[in-house]
């Protein structure tokens, strides 16, 4: 049984910020633990150990409303989904053992504060620094690519990169690769060539990633299938938010102990209103400006959090 260990009020606080977090955790593919694990230690004050724990436990109610309304849009690989799976869940359980084991030592440092914001502000800088990247290549070669949080490099640049792969690398890649063709509920048709072989074993340092640091892997995942794999940006998040789905239980299961139920509840009941409703409208909201002003937050709540572990910012 639950108990809730909070007044009303902050209840519906936790609604609240649970209607922010299944908005963004679906649009950029990711489990929502990038806002997640900041909002519970600087407004309600956890532990970085307890806010990563009570965040994975979120992920799954937002991961399953997400997956949901992308089946219903037609948009997941399956097939490709599959494969990820066979790594990210015993990534998945590895981080959540190493996470038991430093709550164990007792570390006099805030460690899981300290590993999260590092990597958030990493993730966030490369994703800046991607958007630029692309832009200025928009500008210089006239095209049109429409970009969003998970632009993939184009079909000609990946050709071109084939091409210079020579021997057992290269012969490997091929003979692990699959022609895919998704048509989503719209009737758009996407058809790419995965190359499965490359991100399997990454998929595994995702779901590594996700279970010690509160995260549902999407921020590893997504990059991996759509820079590496060739996935095209829509059908990686999706595919991303049902792989984070399958994988998210066996963290959960390693810290369950850790985690804080009654904000999970009241959290999550905000998170499935939005997670299923923001994906029909994906397409209508992208833009440079509101992912590059993501980010910027993602590295502003890295630094923050930070200075709070160093006892310079309260």
């Amino acid at each position: 049984m639950v108990f809730f260990t909070f007044p009303w009020y902050i209840g519906v606080s936790l609604f609240t910020f649970g209607l922010l977090i299944g908005a963004i955790a679906p649009t950029f593919g990711i489990g929502g633990g990038l806002v997640t694990v900041p909002i519970l230690i600087l407004v309600y004050h956890f532990t970085g150990e307890n806010a990563t724990a009570t965040s994975l436990g979120l992920i799954f109610f937002t991961a399953l409303s997400g997956t949901i309304a992308y089946i219903r849009e037609k948009k997941i690989d399956f097939k490709v989904a599959t494969s990820f799976i066979i790594f990210a869940v015993p990534g998945a359980i590895s981080g959540g053992l190493l996470a038991r084991y430093l709550k164990k030592i007792n570390a006099k440092l805030d460690i899981f504060q300290i590993i999260f914001a590092a990597t958030m502000m990493l993730i966030a800088i490369y994703k800046i620094a991607t958007i630029l990247s692309q832009r200025r290549s928009k500008k210089q070669t006239g095209t049109k690519n429409n970009l969003n949080d998970n632009d993939n490099i184009s079909q000609t640049q990946r050709s071109q990169e084939g091409q210079k792969s020579e021997g057992i690398w290269k012969r490997t890649v091929r003979r692990y690769s699959v022609s895919r063709k998704i048509v989503d509920r719209n009737g758009r048709e996407f058809e790419y060539t995965a190359k499965i072989f490359p991100g399997l074993i990454i998929a595994f340092l995702g779901g590594f990633i996700g279970a010690i640091l509160g995260l549902g892997g999407g921020v590893v995942y997504v990059p991996i299938l759509t820079l590496i794999i060739g996935v095209p940006g829509l059908i990686a998040t999706a595919t991303s938010t049902f792989t984070i789905l399958i994988a998210n239980p066996f963290g959960v299961a390693m810290r369950w102990t850790s985690i804080h139920w009654d904000y999970v509840i009241c959290l999550a009941a905000g998170t499935v209103i939005s997670a299923n409703i923001v994906p029909r409208f994906l397409g209508k909201v992208r833009s440079e400006l509101i992912l590059t002003g993501f980010w910027l937050l993602v590295i502003f709540a890295g630094i923050r959090l930070i200075l709070k572990v160093s006892g310079v910012v309260i």
